[in-house]
C-alpha cells in the first residue's frame, strides 16, 4: 500500500502540467512520483491543478508498480475535482494490473464502475482488456457473459476480441473437441467479418490443436502462415515443437528446432525446455543433456521447470549419478530445488539404497526452508519413512532417530511400520526408556502398536528383569489399548 503522508517539497517556480508530467515521467521510484504530485497539488498560492492527463499517468504510474486500488482511488479523486470523467484510456492500465495480479473480478468490477459511476461508454478496447483479464485467468463463465454484452451492445469485434474468443475455447477445461470445433469455425469465420487472423490468432489455434493432441491439423495451419504473408514466430515454433514432443514425434521436433536456427529465430527457455522434456520422455535422456548444455553456451538460464524435466527422465532412464550431476549444477547457477524435486532425488537415492545420502539431502532441503506442498505431501511422507527405516537397516539408528523427531515436529505422519523398526532397535540395545517413548508418542499420534511392538518391549523388561512398576504400566497398555492381549498372556505367563 502506498503512503498517503509525504514530507513536503519546496518548489521554486510555479508548477505546471507539462513540468508535473515530466518530473513524474522521470521518476523511477513511483513512491517519489507520487509525492511529486501530491505536493504540486499542495501549492495552492500559484492556483495550480492537476489536469486529467497529470491523474491519468500518476494512476497508469501506480497500476504499473502493482497498485491498482491506489489508482481506481486517484480517478474517482479527478472524476470529484474536475467534474468530468477521466478518458476510457485511464482505465486500460488499471483492468491490465489487477490481472497481472490475479485478481480478474477486480478487473470486472472496474469494467462496470466505468458504467455505473464514471458514466462512460466503454469501446471495444475496454471490452478486449477486460475479456483478456477474466480468459488468463480462466474466468471463462464471466467471459463468455461479457462476450454475449458486447454483441447485443454492438461494440463491433476486432481481431484482438477474436484472438480472445479463439483462446477461451481452447482454453476451455473440459478441453471437449466442441470447443476447439467451435474455436476453428470462428477462425474461419474471421476474415469474412473484416479480420482476417494475425500470428496471434494463429499461434493460440495451434497451441490448442496440440494440446488436443492434433498435431498434424496444427501443422497443417503452420505451413499455410506464410501463404498469408504471416511469419511463425518463437511461440508458433515452440507450441508445435511442444505438441510433436509429447505426441511422440521427437525426430520432426528436432527438425522443426532447426528449422527455427534457419529462418533467424532465437529459441526461447518454453523451446527448449519443451525438447529437453520430450526427449527425456522419449528415453533419449542423454541428448537432453547435450541440449541443456547448449542453452548454457548460447545463454540461456535453464529454469525449475526445465531441470525438473531432465532430472525426471534421467530417474526414469536409472541414471541416478547424472541426476544427481545435474541437480547439484542447478543449484550452483542459483536455482532452488522445489519440494518435488527433492523429493524426486531422495526417493531415488532410497530406491538405490543410498539412506545416508539420501538423509544428507533430506537435512539440506529443511534447513533451506523448503517445506511439501499439498501436491508433494504424500511422497514426503513416504520418503521420510523410507529415510528412517532405511538408516535403521544400516545400523545408523541415531541418525535415523533424528531423522524421526524433525519429521515428527514438521508434521510428518510416522508410519506403523517405521515406529516399529525404531522401538525394535533401541530394545536390542537395551535402550529400553527411549523405546518407550517412541510407543507413547506412537499412541499420541493415534497409532495402535501392533503385537511385534509390544513384545520387543516387554521381552526386553522381563529379559532384563526389570520388574516393577515401569513393567506393570506397560502391561496396563498392551491390555487396554489391544484387543489381542491375550496373545501376550500367552507368550508371557
Amino acid at each position: 500500500m502506498i503512503s498517503s503522508k509525504f514530507p513536503a517539497i519546496k518548489w521554486t517556480a510555479p508548477p505546471s502540467a507539462s513540468h508535473v508530467l515530466h518530473l513524474i515521467r522521470a521518476e523511477r521510484d513511483v513512491q517519489k512520483a507520487l509525492q511529486i504530485f501530491e505536493s504540486a497539488s499542495r501549492e495552492d498560492s500559484s492556483g495550480y491543478r492537476h489536469d486529467h492527463a497529470t491523474f491519468a499517468l500518476m494512476a497508469s504510474r501506480l497500476a504499473s508498480s502493482g497498485h491498482p486500488r491506489t489508482a481506481e482511488s486517484l480517478l474517482s479523486r479527478a472524476f470529484s475535482e474536475l467534474g468530468n470523467p477521466p478518458a476510457e484510456s485511464s482505465f486500460l492500465p488499471l483492468i491490465r494490473s489487477y490481472s497481472r495480479s490475479h485478481h480478474p473480478l477486480d478487473s470486472l468490477h472496474l469494467f462496470r464502475r466505468m458504467t455505473s459511476v464514471f458514466l462512460l461508454r466503454p469501446s471495444h478496447r475496454s471490452y478486449n482488456a477486460t475479456l483478456a483479464a477474466l480468459v488468463a485467468n480462466n474466468q471463462l463463465s464471466s467471459a463468455k457473459t461479457l462476450f454475449n454484452e458486447m454483441k447485443s451492445a454492438g461494440i463491433p469485434f476486432t481481431v484482438t476480441s477474436f484472438n480472445i474468443l479463439i483462446k477461451a475455447l481452447c482454453s476451455s477445461s473440459s478441453s471437449s473437441s466442441g470447443a476447439l470445433e467451435a474455436a476453428i469455425r470462428i477462425f474461419h469465420r474471421m476474415p469474412g467479418r473484416g479480420c482476417p487472423p494475425d500470428a496471434c490468432t494463429y499461434n493460440t489455434l495451434i497451441h490448442g490443436l496440440c494440446k488436443n493432441g492434433r498435431v498434424n491439423d496444427a501443422r497443417n495451419l503452420f505451413d499455410e502462415m506464410p501463404q498469408h504473408k504471416l511469419s511463425p514466430t518463437v511461440v508458433t515454433f515452440s507450441s508445435l515443437i511442444h505438441g510433436l514432443c509429447i505426441s511422440g514425434h521427437l525426430d520432426h521436433a528436432l527438425k522443426l528446432f532447426e528449422e527455427m536456427s534457419d529462418q533467424g529465430i532465437k529459441p526461447n527457455v518454453v523451446t527448449y525446455t519443451s525438447l529437453i522434456d520430450g526427449l527425456c520422455k522419449g528415453g533419449r535422456s542423454i541428448d537432453a543433456m547435450k541440449l541443456l548444455d547448449q542453452m548454457a553456451r548460447r545463454g540461456f538460464s535453464p529454469n525449475i521447470i526445465t531441470y525438473t524435466a531432465l532430472i525426471g527422465g534421467l530417474l526414469h532412464s536409472k541414471k541416478l549419478q547424472e541426476s544427481l550431476e545435474v541437480f547439484d549444477g542447478m543449484r550452483l547457477r542459483g536455482r532452488k530445488p522445489d519440494a518435488g524435486l527433492y523429493g524426486k532425488i531422495i526417493n531415488a537415492l532410497c530406491d538405490s539404497r543410498r539412506f545416508h545420502e539420501a538423509s544428507n539431502y533430506l537435512d539440506e532441503m529443511v534447513m533451506s526452508g523448503i517445506v511439501p506442498n499439498r501436491l508433494t505431501w504424500s511422497l514426503h511422507v513416504r520418503i521420510h519413512n523410507m529415510v528412517i527405516r532405511g538408516l535403521c537397516g544400516a545400523g545408523e539408528l541415531i541418525r535415523a532417530f533424528r531423522v524421526y523427531v524433525s519429521s515428527r515436529r514438521r508434521g510428518i505422519s510416522i508410519e506403523v511400520e517405521t515406529y516399529g523398526v525404531l522401538v525394535e532397535l533401541w530394545c536390542r540395545k537395551g535402550e529400553v526408556e527411549k523405546a518407550l517413548g517412541v510407543v507413547e508418542e506412537m499412541v499420541v499420534d493415534g497409532c495402535l502398536p501392533d503385537s511385534s511392538v509390544w513384545w520387543s518391549v516387554m521381552e526386553v523388561l522381563w529379559g532384563g528383569r526389570q520388574v516393577g512398576e515401569e513393567d506393570e504400566l506397560v502391561w496396563e497398555e498392551l491390555v487396554f489399548c489391544d484387543g489381542d492381549h491375550e496373545v501376550y498372556e500367552g507368550k508371557v505367563s
